[in-house]
């Protein structure tokens, strides 16, 4: 991975744990507003999705949910509120 590329994934981890954060702890933010859209390989699409009002917290590189399963933020490629997208993963 050259440089560049490792600089932006960086960016983009620190983006997405931002907004993330903020949905959770920011006065006035409504999570289950909030759907992430994440790469899942156990489904048909490669994708799959949660409620931010699912959330447990979210930590320097993952998402936790309360049952204890871990979403890499690697793994997110959009985020969406009230169905309307907020941020997503560039390409390349």
């Amino acid at each position: 991975m050259t440089r560049r590329r490792r600089a932006r994934a960086r960016k983009g981890k620190a983006e997405i744990r931002e907004i993330l954060s903020a949905m959770l702890w920011k006065p006035g933010e409504r999570p289950e507003e909030y759907e992430i859209v994440y790469i899942s390989r156990g489904t048909e699409t490669g994708l799959d999705s949660v409620r931010g009002g699912d959330l447990l917290e979210v930590r320097s590189d993952r998402m936790v949910l309360p049952d204890g399963t871990v979403i890499p933020l690697h793994r997110v490629v959009q985020v969406r509120v009230r169905g309307r997208v907020v941020w997503e993963r560039g390409v390349g």
